[in-house]
């Protein structure tokens, strides 16, 4: 019992560090934990992933095999869904991507709604090039998460590989009325129309440049680029909207109206806003705040 108590005290003081941040503290704390348990697997797990953070990748390796071991062991007995997970981690670290998609399929035989499962079968099938396998996979997930951009954006990615160009912009152009600025959505509509175009810049290649401008807050720049994308080609209303927020940042609200205005004769759903009504009452409140200041008349970006 009062080895077990040790065992306990020790395992949880681990994690309060972890949380803590205190990495290296952390790891002496489970090194003591695996002395009394030395086929624990949580805390093997926990060593594996440690020494990887800390960048020691032989102890990181080494871990993972004892883990590996260890979890084969216990599941000659019985399938189980959490040590599969654990073994899918492990395979992860050593890189052995052929028994991880066995393992997957281990996985998801025993529960086919494991979402970490079917995360990684994704990334296993996109990485093999099996991009229609990648895909219904995908949607399998979307069901649940309809909103989720991560999920899109790989959708997009293997609908491009099936040159299903069309089908590929319809997700990030969801991902991107979600969240107007995500720059990896941006990049990936990008080099879609690149493909699809055979053209070497997009508007959306200066969009990116605007969008980290803006994160720089060199609104300036952010909006000189949003000018030149817009006057490459003004028929993308996520940089309309895009502009807008920016307009709205600098405290354009006569400007960011306009922009808005613009998107919504684009995609009425521009931004994921459906009450345009609300949404323009709101920015003309803020105009006339803006107007008795004196704001809406002096060009404070230039």
């Amino acid at each position: 019992m009062l080895w077990q108590n040790s065992f306990e005290k020790t395992f949880k003081k681990a994690g309060k560090c972890i949380e803590n941040d205190n990495l290296v503290e952390a790891k002496n704390l489970y090194l003591k934990c695996l002395s009394m348990e030395p086929d624990n697997i949580i805390v093997l797990n926990n060593l594996a992933q440690l020494y990887g953070v800390l960048g020691d990748e032989k102890n990181a390796k080494g871990y993972s095999e004892i883990l590996l071991n260890e979890c084969n062991k216990k599941l000659d007995n019985n399938s189980d869904e959490n040590l599969l997970l654990i073994k899918t981690s492990a395979l992860i670290s050593l890189k052995r991507y052929d028994e991880l998609n066995y393992t997957l399929d281990e996985l998801l035989k025993l529960n086919p709604e494991n979402e970490y499962g079917l995360t990684q079968k994704i990334k296993y099938l996109e990485l093999n090039k099996q991009h229609e396998k990648a895909i219904h996979y995908i949607d399998k997930l979307l069901t649940d998460y309809p909103n989720n951009i991560s999920l899109l954006l790989a959708k997009g990615r293997n609908l491009v590989e099936l040159n299903e160009f069309g089908e590929a912009e319809k997700c990030y152009d969801l991902a991107l009325m979600m969240e107007t600025k995500n720059k990896a959505a941006i990049n990936l509509k990008s080099e879609l129309l690149k493909k699809k175009h055979n053209i070497n810049l997009t508007p959306h290649d200066l969009m990116l440049k605007a969008v980290e401008s803006f994160e720089r807050e060199d609104f300036k720049a952010s909006k000189e680029y949003y000018k030149k994308a817009l006057d490459m080609n003004p028929e993308y209303d996520e940089i309309w909207f895009a502009q807008g927020e920016l307009f709205i940042r600098t405290g354009y609200i006569g400007k960011a109206i306009a922009s808005f205005k613009k998107a919504f004769s684009i995609n009425p759903n521009s931004g994921g806003i459906v009450d345009h009504d609300g949404f323009f009452k709101m920015l003309n409140r803020m105009k006339k705040i803006n107007m008795i200041l004196g704001f809406e008349e002096s060009e404070k970006m230039d």
